[in-house]
């Protein structure tokens, strides 16, 4: 089931029926609460390449694509149309290549390496890098991180964290989001695609 509703004689998405719903999202997801300064974890950046053609040219998804990988598009499709226009940072790190950089298909790689590229250029410079960098490898034996079993996971929110990021997004709902309630003591949310969406869908006329 989509996101949000499509409406063919207006031919754009009707994000509110009514004047409730926007104020129960309002008071639910604040304007303060906007993710500002967003890191991409590395299936986010996967997602937005593979599917470039729906998230920033507004093809059709595929009904034959898995449900939440679906919702995942649709919104992200949403944020970076929105974000267009906003002073939002999307950020991602050198390890985000180095995670890339072991993906078997050459063209997907190259593509993949492409974007992060663009992302970790703008406006960062080499001591942030290094601080982040630095910053993330001493995390992954943080006790308070003990509960994400993957080490490279670990790292790229240490990363996150050293570039000052208030938002990790990510679409690993099995070990990455399931254990947020055991990290607490992180100074950033980890939120999915559909939940950066959900803070800014309130807001988005602002913008559009």
């Amino acid at each position: 089931m989509p996101l949000e509703h499509w409406d063919p004689n207006k031919k754009k998405y009707v994000l509110y029926r009514n004047a409730a719903q926007h104020d129960a999202d309002c008071e639910r997801f604040p304007y303060e609460r906007i993710p500002k300064r967003v890191f991409l974890d590395t299936n986010v950046i996967n997602v937005l390449v593979k599917h470039s053609a729906q998230i920033f040219d507004w093809q059709s998804i595929s009904r034959n694509a898995d449900s939440k990988l679906a919702l995942n598009i649709e919104a992200l499709k949403h944020v970076f149309h929105v974000g267009a226009r906003a002073n939002w940072d999307i950020l991602g790190s050198q390890k985000t290549l180095d995670e890339i950089s072991q993906t078997s298909n050459q063209v997907l790689r190259d593509d993949l390496s492409d974007y992060a590229l663009q992302i970790i250029n703008q406006h960062i410079d080499d001591e942030d890098r290094r601080h982040a960098a630095d910053f993330g490898r001493r995390l992954v034996d943080a006790p308070f991180v003990a509960a994400l079993p993957d080490l490279a996971d670990r790292e790229l929110i240490g990363n996150a964290i050293g570039f000052g990021c208030d938002t990790f997004c990510t679409c690993d709902e099995k070990t990455i989001v399931s254990k947020r309630h055991q990290l607490k003591q992180l100074p950033l949310r980890i939120l999915t695609p559909a939940e950066w969406w959900a803070h800014i869908k309130p807001w988005a006329a602002l913008w559009c």
